[in-house]
């Protein structure tokens, strides 16, 4: 693997074009964000935003364990989720806002694992070309989701929305525009694999030990990987064993220390979690659980259809190409298996990459030379039209069939920023008053009641708990905002106060979201009084005689 100094210009401006074309969405909400009409930062999957920032939060005010901030009930921290956690103690020393943090962040591990990406294509494709060909690839390409807008009208195929418009790991750019974390995994993902094929190639204990060393890493961020990981390895050893025609011991001791290395770790936060009743209530109701599998082929579209012949020549090569198959493969199966901690859909993570290697190897060893040697080439050939035209041609064509979901998302996540909806992504300037009054006049620990909105805002700008704000860290979340619905709405002053006594409420925000879940008025009752009004929003503490 050789790549020059030259070489590095063009994946480096791609990257950056990358960075910009994902922040474009930021850039249009603060754009038209007002005084009165804040943009907070945020346009895709603004609850696990919020769960981040949240978590980001404890580090800022000091703390390593993690406790869950949108559900009332009290519960032991944990050390799981250290890279947020990591981060905002990364912010406090800084002196920096948290929300500019996770951004700059998102932005220096998105650069960072596009680079590497470009590097591990690089360990399998020896010529620019091709190895740019799968670099646009990764970092652009999307599905067929499209055609449900273009043919039906609407982001709807079958009963769901096309994973192209919401399934983050499933793409590059997508992650880039969203997750720092899932960045660093990415990265760190396909450095494990590309040092432990080094290991199998040389037999150096130093590349196995780094190899390790990443793997420890990925524990801490995302544990599930490491099934993938040891799987595919595993696999790959044994394809190696079968073609050998005798057992290959020499590589086992390394490959025993990566896959036993973060064990600990991993032990830990399962006993951990499934210790704790509210962490493991969590991890229950976490469903990430797959889409049937026709979404995932068209979430891949063309890419995956080049892949195919890709992945077969790559199966028959000796050496590392079989790893770049033998990924996908061994993932297909894991996306429908009851595994622990209902993780199916996650497992996606990272497989872009060996696809599009692998649909570049497909398209260049098989359709642009059947291109070339077809009649119709011939023919235009005659008339002196080119048969490499032909082929690049084809070539962009193909390339322009993946990019039309992405622009898409991008487009429309523009203009969801610039209009504010839904709402989640805006807070006017009485909700930030009053969440701030709350940050500098409460304790962390008095739960707060408000709309599922306002519920998910307040960990992330203050590090406060709350009765519900996030689909999956509200413990029973169902009853809940069926609780927050009564109480805002029909409930008489008994079922109020028995509310308030039983998730042991403190504070209740009451604001222009908390009006439209009912027709109460806490003004008007004995048991909450008012301490802080601005710009229509108001706190009540609750009193008890």
């Amino acid at each position: 693997m050789n790549i020059s100094r030259a070489e590095w210009a063009f994946p480096i401006f791609l990257a950056l074009v990358v960075l910009v074309a994902t922040g474009l969405p930021y850039l249009a909400g603060w754009f038209v964000s007002t005084p009165d009409q804040v943009f907070e930062g945020f346009v895709i999957d603004v609850d696990d935003a919020h769960s981040h920032l949240a978590k980001m939060q404890q580090g800022y005010l000091g703390e390593w364990e993690y406790h869950i901030l949108f559900t009332p009930e009290p519960h032991d921290g944990v050390y799981i989720n250290v890279f947020y956690i990591t981060l905002g103690h990364v912010a406090r020393l800084l002196g920096s806002n948290l929300v500019i943090t996770y951004h700059g962040a998102r932005m220096i591990f998105g650069f960072i694992y596009l680079l590497t990406a470009y590097t591990f294509i690089a360990f399998f494709l020896p010529d620019l070309t091709r190895r740019r060909l799968a670099y646009v690839l990764i970092c652009f390409s999307s599905g067929l989701g499209w055609l449900a807008l273009l043919f039906g009208g609407s982001f709807v195929a079958g009963d769901i929305t096309p994973v192209d418009f919401w399934l983050i790991e499933m793409y590059s750019y997508l992650t880039v525009m969203v997750f720092s974390h899932t960045s660093l995994a990415l990265t760190l993902m396909l450095v494990v694999f590309a040092l432990t094929l080094r290991y199998l190639e040389t037999n150096r204990w130093t590349a196995i030990a780094a190899a390790t060393t990443g793997a420890v890493a990925i524990s801490l961020i995302h544990p599930y990987s490491l099934l993938v990981i040891d799987l595919v390895i595993a696999g790959h050893w044994l394809l190696s064993t079968i073609r050998r025609r005798q057992i290959w011991l020499l590589p086992l001791p390394g490959l025993l220390v990566l896959a036993l290395a973060p064990m600990p770790i991993v032990a830990y936060q399962y006993v951990a979690i499934s210790g704790n009743p509210i962490l493991s209530a969590w991890q229950a109701q976490s469903f990430t659980f797959s889409p049937a599998p026709w979404h995932y082929v068209l979430g891949y579209g063309v890419v995956l259809a080049l892949s195919i012949p890709g992945g077969w020549w790559a199966l028959r090569q000796n050496g590392r190409w079989p790893l770049l198959a033998l990924w996908p493969l061994i993932v297909i199966p894991l996306l429908y298996a009851p595994i622990v901690f209902n993780l199916q859909r996650r497992l996606i993570e990272g497989v872009q990459v060996p696809l599009c290697i692998l649909a570049t190897v497909g398209m260049t060893r098989y359709v642009l030379p059947a291109v070339r040697h077809s009649r119709l080439a011939a023919s235009l050939s005659a008339r002196g039209y080119p048969s490499w035209r032909s082929e690049l041609l084809v070539r962009n064509v193909l390339v322009a069939l993946t990019l039309p979901s992405t622009l898409l998302l991008i487009l429309s996540a523009s203009l969801a920023a610039i209009s504010g909806v839904p709402d989640d992504m805006i807070y006017s300037a009485g909700e930030i008053a009053a969440v701030d009054w709350l940050g500098d006049n409460s304790s962390r620990d008095d739960t707060v009641l408000a709309s599922y909105a306002i519920g998910g805002f307040i960990p992330a700008r203050i590090g406060h708990r709350v009765f519900m704000g996030h689909w999956a860290e509200t413990v029973d979340l169902p009853t809940k905002r069926a609780a927050a619905d009564r109480f805002y709405g029909a409930a008489g002053d008994d079922e109020r106060r028995a509310i308030l006594g039983q998730y042991g409420i403190v504070y209740v925000l009451y604001g222009p979201r908390e009006r439209e879940m009912g027709h109460f008025d806490p003004a008007q009752t004995d048991y909450l009084t008012p301490v802080f009004t601005d710009c229509g929003v108001s706190v009540f503490q609750v009193t008890w005689e």
